[in-house]
């Protein structure tokens, strides 16, 4: 494999671990923000809301530009197996489940009475919903080892 194949695969690579940490970012201020809300003892539902909808604006664009990365990818190394088919197919379901799970979180926050017991509870469903976007963001990253060089 020549050094400019490399060099584009260690773009893609570095692009992608750039859009991951952003995601990661976002996820991370809301979660500081309704452990500051539960320490100060308020709850903001409504508000909480608006922020995920925003994190769901940022998880399409990131989904996106993985689906075009890994293309990118495959192009690079050549790559179409059942293996690599299976990938996407797979990576591609895993998105769109997690932006029904965003949506219908999003749906309970905005309630004029959120299902909700607690501010614990509410912040204790984003955590579910958080455990499976990084669950997913790991599965991805090891499914991409499949297209590095051996």
């Amino acid at each position: 494999m020549g050094s400019k194949t490399n060099t584009s695969a260690n773009e893609v690579f570095a692009r992608w671990r750039i859009e991951d940490e952003e995601l990661a970012t976002q996820v991370d201020t809301i979660r500081q923000w309704m452990r500051e809300l539960d320490q100060l003892g308020r709850q903001h539902f409504g508000e909480t809301a608006t922020r995920l909808r925003e994190l769901r604006e940022l998880m399409v664009t990131h989904f996106d530009r993985e689906s075009e990365m890994v293309e990118k990818l495959g192009k690079i190394y050549r790559m179409d197996s059942p293996e690599v088919s299976a990938v996407r197919r797979q990576s591609a379901r895993d998105h769109q489940n997690l932006l029904l799970r965003v949506d219908a979180l999003i749906e309970r926050l905005d309630r004029l009475e959120p299902p909700y017991n607690s501010w614990q509870e509410a912040i204790d469903d984003l955590e579910s919903l958080v455990s499976l976007l990084e669950q997913h963001e790991a599965n991805e990253w090891d499914s991409l080892e499949m297209l590095l060089p051996a």
